[in-house]
């Protein structure tokens, strides 16, 4: 017989899962946006397991603990379309992906503040992580949002296979 930890499930029970409506309406409208550090961005190899995206910036990260790199202060638009991150002072653009290119996103247990996204980079034919530091609120509600916005994107791509599916089976027809 297996021996499980038993944990405090109380929590989870008695309450809701912590949603933020007000996020997925800005999404929906196109204007969702978070105040946050871009790190920087690292290659990986699996693009999928977060330990390896955690590993990866496991220096990145411990220097800019001790103040050996600074995150630029950036602003993070959600969008059902892309993930966009704009320099907070000069406005220029530091990140634009689309979310069909992003393969996967995570906030990490270790550190509250950190959220990852690793998307494809089509141009060098390879994986990018990205990192980005919350500075404002939790990396939950980052890492939701975007969950959110891949939700939004796949429903946009469903429907518009759909239709042109239907669209091939009538000229086929007639």
């Amino acid at each position: 017989m297996t021996n499980y930890i038993r944990r405090n499930c109380e929590p989870v029970v008695n309450h809701t899962i912590k949603r933020w409506p007000q996020d997925e309406i800005g999404i929906l409208d196109g204007n969702c946006s978070f105040n946050v550090g871009y790190l920087g961005c690292v290659e990986v190899s699996e693009p999928t397991n977060s330990k390896i995206c955690r590993e990866s910036f496991a220096k990145l990260y411990q220097e800019y603990k001790i103040g050996i790199s600074h995150p630029s202060s950036a602003i993070l638009w959600i969008t059902g379309y892309e993930l966009r991150i704009v320099d907070k002072i000069s406005k220029n653009l530091i990140l634009a992906q689309t979310i069909e290119n992003v393969i996967f996103c995570a906030s990490t247990t270790d550190n509250a503040d950190q959220l990852f996204f690793t998307s494809r980079d089509s141009r060098n034919n390879r994986w990018l992580c990205y990192l980005i530091i919350v500075t404002d609120l939790s990396s939950d509600r980052l890492c939701r949002a975007v969950g959110f916005a891949f939700r939004v994107c796949l429903r946009r791509k469903t429907i518009r296979e759909g239709s042109a599916t239907n669209t091939t089976s009538t000229r086929s027809i007639g």
